[in-house]
C-alpha cells in the first residue's frame, strides 16, 4: 500500500516538474537569459522535491495509523465475539436446565394426576359399598336412602334458614328505632341547602313621591282598578317612596309588582295603561312559569317524559307558592332529595320515591283558585298527565286520606315531616308562638 502511494506521488510530481520546465522553454525569452531559466528550473526542482519527500513521510505516517487502528478494531471485535458466544453458551445452559425442571415438574404432576384418579375411584368404590350395606340394613331402595338424606337436609336448611331469619328479624326488633334515627339524622345531614322560608309582602322604592301620585290616578282609581285585576293590598302612604304589595298568592303578587314597576317608568298612566301593562306581565308570567317547570323538570331527570306546556306551568307555579311561610317549590325539592336517599338507603324504587317526594304538593299550585284540598288536586294533576299508580300513590297519601299501601308512600310522609321540621323551615304561628311564651313565664316563674 505504502509503495502504491508513493509511486503516485511521484507521479503527480513528475506532472508538475514536467509542466514547469514547458513553461520555461515555451516562455517568451524576453530580457532573461539561459543561465536565469536554468536557475529558476532548479529551485524550482528542489522545492518540489522538497515537497515530495514531507508529502512521502505524512503518507507513510498515516498509513502507520491507518494499520494501527485496524489492528485495535480486530482485537476489539475479537473480544466482543467471544463475549457474545459466552453469553449464547450461559442462555443455552440456562434453557436447558429450565427444560429439565418443566420435565421433572410435569412427571411429579402426572404422578399425582395418577394417585388422584385412584382415590377418586376408591372413594366411589367405598360409597357404592356404604350404600349397599345402608340399604340392606335399612330395607330400602338406593333411590329412597337417596330422596330420604336429601329430604332430611332440606328440612335441616329450612330449619337453619328460618332460624337465621328469626334472629334477624329480632335484632331489626329491638334496633329499628336507632337504626331509623340514624338513617334520617344520615339524612338530614347530607341535604345542606338554606331554609325556604318566604315574605308575604314585598316593596317597591320610586324616586319621588310624586311618582306615586302619578300612579293612583284621579280619586285613586288607578290603585282601585289594581287592586281589583291584582287581588292584592298596595299601600301607596305608610311610607315615604315606598309602594308596599302584601298578597299570600305570590303570583298575584309578582304579577302586580312588575305591573307597578313599568307603570313607575309611564309619564302619564290611566285606566287603559294599567289594564295593557297588567295583560302584558301576565304574558310574560305565564312563559316565566312554563321556563321553570321545563327547568325543574329537566333537573329531576324526567325530561325524557315529555311533558307538556301546560303541566310545566302547573309545576312553575310552585316557586309562588308557600305554606307557613315556606317556599313550596324548595319543599318540594327537600322532600325529593329526602325520599330519593331513604329509598336508596333501603333498596327502595328510586323513580317512584323521588317522583312521589317532589310532586306530593303539586296540589298547592292551584288549590287557592280552585278550593279542594292540595292531596286531592295532586292526585287528579297527575292521572291526567300519565304518572303510574304507585307514582300517584306515593305522592297523594302523605295526609293519610287513605292507608300507605307501599314503603315509597311512608318515605313521602317522613320525607314531608323532615322537611317542616328542621329547624326555620317554617314560620311559627301566633298560637305556638304564644304557647312557646307562656312555657318560658311558667319556667321562670317556678324560681
Amino acid at each position: 500500500m505504502d509503495q502504491e502511494l508513493l509511486n503516485v506521488i511521484i507521479s503527480i510530481i513528475g506532472l508538475s516538474l514536467g509542466g514547469a520546465v514547458g513553461y520555461l522553454v515555451l516562455k517568451p525569452k524576453v530580457k532573461a537569459s539561459i543561465e536565469e531559466y536554468q536557475k529558476e528550473y532548479n529551485e524550482i526542482l528542489n522545492k518540489a522535491q522538497l515537497q515530495a519527500t514531507q508529502f512521502r513521510e505524512e503518507s507513510r505516517a498515516k498509513a502507520l495509523e491507518i494499520r494501527k487502528t485496524i489492528q485495535q478494531d480486530e482485537v476489539t471485535q475479537k473480544d466482543q465475539s467471544k463475549r457474545i458466544e459466552s453469553l449464547i453458551q450461559s442462555k443455552e445452559e440456562q434453557i436447558q436446565k429450565k427444560e429439565t425442571k418443566n420435565l421433572e415438574i410435569n412427571a411429579a404432576l402426572n404422578f399425582e394426576n395418577e394417585l388422584m384418579q385412584n382415590l377418586q375411584s376408591k372413594n366411589k368404590e367405598i360409597e357404592t359399598q356404604f350404600t349397599v350395606k345402608l340399604a340392606q340394613k335399612t330395607g330400602e331402595s338406593l333411590d329412597e336412602v337417596k330422596s330420604s338424606i336429601m329430604h332430611n337436609l332440606e328440612q335441616d336448611l329450612e330449619l337453619a334458614t328460618e332460624d337465621r331469619l328469626r334472629k334477624h328479624v329480632e335484632d331489626l326488633e329491638e334496633n329499628k328505632v336507632r337504626l331509623a334515627k340514624n338513617m334520617v339524622a344520615s339524612v338530614i345531614q347530607r341535604y345542606a341547602a338554606p331554609t325556604s322560608v318566604e315574605k308575604i309582602s314585598t316593596t317597591i322604592e320610586v324616586a319621588r313621591d310624586e311618582m306615586k301620585a302619578r300612579i293612583l290616578g284621579k280619586n285613586m282609581e288607578n290603585l282601585i282598578l289594581l287592586e281589583e285585576l291584582t287581588g292584592c293590598d298596595i299601600i301607596f302612604n305608610d311610607s315615604p317612596n315606598t309602594i308596599i304589595i302584601s298578597c299570600f298568592d305570590l303570583v298575584k303578587k309578582h304579577i302586580a309588582r312588575e305591573t307597578i314597576a313599568r307603570l313607575v317608568k309611564e309619564r302619564m298612566v290611566n285606566p287603559d295603561k294599567v289594564k295593557f301593562a297588567l295583560a302584558e306581565v301576565q304574558k310574560s308570567v305565564d312563559k316565566n312559569l312554563i321556563r321553570i317547570g321545563h327547568d325543574v323538570i329537566k333537573k329531576l331527570e324526567l325530561d325524557h317524559r315529555k311533558f307538556p306546556d301546560d303541566f310545566a306551568k302547573v309545576v312553575g307555579r310552585l316557586q309562588f307558592r308557600t305554606s307557613y311561610g315556606q317556599n313550596i317549590l324548595k319543599h318540594s325539592y327537600e322532600v325529593g332529595y329526602f325520599t330519593l336517599m331513604l329509598g336508596a338507603e333501603l333498596g327502595l324504587d328510586m323513580e317512584t320515591s323521588k317522583i312521589g317526594g317532589f310532586f306530593h304538593d303539586l296540589g298547592k299550585a292551584i288549590d287557592q283558585e280552585v278550593g279542594l284540598p292540595h292531596d286531592v288536586l295532586t292526585k287528579e294533576i297527575m292521572e291526567k298527565y300519565t304518572f303510574n299508580e304507585d307514582e300517584i300513590h306515593a305522592a297523594w297519601a302523605h295526609h293519610d286520606a287513605i292507608p300507605q299501601r307501599t314503603a315509597e308512600a311512608m318515605l313521602v310522609k317522613a320525607g314531608d315531616a323532615i322537611s317542616a321540621g328542621r329547624p326555620g323551615a317554617r314560620q311559627e304561628s301566633l298560637e305556638k308562638y304564644i304557647e312557646r311564651i307562656q312555657a318560658i313565664e311558667g319556667i321562670s316563674n317556678s324560681y
